[in-house]
């Protein structure tokens, strides 16, 4: 039986919507070898600075034990480094390593490939509100539940369409 998307009340149709896409989602980066958290530490790292991984699981939103498997899995494929902190050697940091910054490149092409043109349906003229709402939503649920949300940095953003 088909759900009535119509009749849904509209919290429930956006985390309906939110899912669909999170599925989606996932299987791109399954796709690339990475997770969801994978890609969004690949992208604070391409930032430029090293990071350690508890600054990274709070970028994250994240216990830094939940990076653990992440960071090594990442390390393994030769996309992340540890480096030792000059100043203060008992402290390791994270480094995108030129594997990485290609690997982050590809996973933000297929993006840009395979998601993007699911949202092609929108508007230009809709596309400002609809951002708006989706920016207050995941704002005031974030209050009311902080680090709920997966922080994704350095998504390049979506070119207006014409």
């Amino acid at each position: 039986m088909e759900p009535d998307l119509e009749g849904m009340p509209l919290s429930r149709l956006l985390a309906v919507a939110g899912h669909v896409v999170a599925m989606r989602w996932q299987r791109l980066m399954g796709s690339h070898g990475l997770t969801p958290h994978g890609l969004a530490v690949l992208a604070y790292l391409v930032q430029g600075s090293a990071l350690t991984q508890r600054e990274l699981a709070r970028r994250c939103g994240v216990a830094p034990s939940t990076l653990n498997h992440t960071v090594d899995h990442l390390e393994r494929s030769g996309w992340i480094e540890r480096l030792r902190d000059v100043a203060d050697r008992r402290l390791v940091r994270l480094a995108l390593t030129e594997s990485g910054h290609r690997q982050l490149a590809e996973v933000q092409r297929a993006v840009g490939e395979q998601m993007e043109p699911m949202l092609d349906h929108l508007a230009s003229s809709d596309e400002a509100a609809v951002r708006g709402f989706l920016m207050e939503t995941v704002t005031r649920f974030q209050e009311q539940e902080p680090g709920a949300v997966l922080g994704y940095p350095g998504a390049p953003a979506r070119p207006p369409r014409t």
